[in-house]
């Protein structure tokens, strides 16, 4: 394979003005609307919040939701996406977060500093 070669201003220029006129056309689809994270995770967990609590296997659902269609998402793109890496790094965190407390059982502890836990699961959050 050769090497990448950037696109020069008026190169770039020319390709939005093409993918302008293709979108009138209905050839493209329209560019989506950026997502408001903020907005999106603080509404994600008031309906987690507002949940029915007396129903018992959301485990179930949570992970299928994360393990089946975040991570495995069929008739996609073979790319890893990063919601698929965050997804991992949920799964991860789960099982870093039981080892750790299983560690303090068999240690008779109780207690931990929040700065040994950070380092239990440091690697994890910074992959």
């Amino acid at each position: 394979m050769g090497t990448y070669k950037r696109m020069s201003k008026r190169e770039k220029v020319i390709l939005a003005k093409a993918k302008r006129e293709l979108q009138k056309e209905g050839i493209l689809p329209p560019n989506k609307p950026k997502l408001n994270r903020k907005k999106y995770i603080k509404e994600a967990e008031a309906a987690w919040d507002c949940r029915d609590k007396n129903m018992f296997g959301w485990e179930y659902y949570l992970l299928r939701g994360i393990y089946l269609v975040m991570m495995h998402r069929e008739g996609r793109s073979t790319r890893s996406s990063l919601e698929a890496v965050g997804a991992a790094k949920v799964l991860n965190l789960a099982l870093r977060i039981r080892e750790f407390e299983e560690m303090l059982k068999a240690r008779g502890e109780h207690e931990f500093k929040t700065e040994d836990y950070y380092n239990y699961i440091k690697d994890i959050l910074e992959a």
